[in-house]
Parts: structure tokens; C-alpha cells; sequence
């Protein structure tokens, strides 16, 4: 019986070292990296430390313009983006706190999501949205031209 026990107490020790080994190594190890805009080096993780907010903007649209839903046919993505949408409005304050110089692009961006969603075309995340394509489409259309102009105003890379 104290073999058993001494196993079981050696089985979840080793158990517990692992949890804390992996736990160390999550969030990866720290890099060096070189600012584009400013040319200063820093440290960098999982969050860059010490990032600004413009380059964070930099990054998620660098992600929004890799998403099928940036450049698709509007008339048939309209209905599946719903992700994209709320995506895109939920980092409007963000560019207008972080890229003052792109709020203009900002407010006609939402503009674009006021009329798109006005139109009856936009769907909660996760469903298909329906809508008459005659009015949804070019509701879309102007949905992506907006985030285009809006990646292109925090700085995006293409």
C-alpha cells in the first residue's frame, strides 16, 4: 500500500512541475524588435511591451485585410460578415483615440456600418444575415470601401 501512495504523491508532483513549466513558457519568449516608425529597439512578447496604440491598429488591420471578407463580392459576403462588421465597429474608438489624423475615415466608416445595418442587411455575429442583395450588395460595397480607406489612414501594410 505505501508503494501506491508514494506513486501517486510522485505521479502529481510531476503533474504540478509541468503545469508550472508549461505556464512559464505561454506567453513565449521576449524578442527584440525594431520599431518601423520610430526606429528605437524594444522587447517584445506576447504584448509587445511599451507598443503604441497606432502600431497595435497597424497590426489588427494588417488581419482585417487578410479576412476573405475585406475584398469578396459583396453580393456574396453581405450575408456572411457579420464578424467582420462588428469587428470593424468595435475599433472605431480606438483609431479615433490612438490615429486622431484618421477620424475623418473613422466616422465614415461607421457611416457606412449605419447604412449597411439601417438597410436591414446586418445579421448578428455567428448567423447569416439575409436582405434584399439589391440593396444589401452595394450597402456592402461601401462598408469595404470605407475599411479600405480606413486601413490605408491608420497606416496598414498592404
Amino acid at each position: 500500500m505505501r508503494s501506491r501512495t508514494r506513486t501517486g504523491v510522485l505521479a502529481r508532483t510531476v503533474a504540478v512541475v509541468a503545469l508550472f513549466v508549461l505556464a512559464g513558457c505561454s506567453s513565449g519568449p521576449a524578442t527584440i524588435e525594431q520599431d518601423p516608425d520610430t526606429g528605437r529597439s524594444g522587447t517584445s512578447a506576447s504584448a509587445p511591451a511599451g507598443s503604441d496604440g497606432a502600431q497595435a491598429l497597424r497590426t489588427k488591420f494588417r488581419f482585417f485585410t487578410q479576412d476573405a471578407c475585406y475584398s469578396a463580392d459583396p453580393a456574396e459576403a453581405f450575408g456572411r460578415c457579420a464578424r467582420f462588421t462588428t469587428e470593424i465597429r468595435n475599433v472605431l474608438g480606438q483609431v479615433r483615440q490612438d490615429v486622431p489624423a484618421a477620424t475623418a475615415q473613422a466616422d465614415a466608416t461607421e457611416q457606412a456600418l449605419d447604412g449597411f445595418a439601417s438597410a436591414g442587411c446586418e445579421a448578428e455575429p455567428g448567423t447569416v444575415g439575409g436582405g434584399d442583395p439589391a440593396t444589401c450588395a452595394p450597402a456592402y460595397r461601401q462598408v469595404q470601401e470605407a475599411v479600405q480607406g480606413l486601413a490605408t489612414a491608420v497606416g496598414a501594410p498592404r
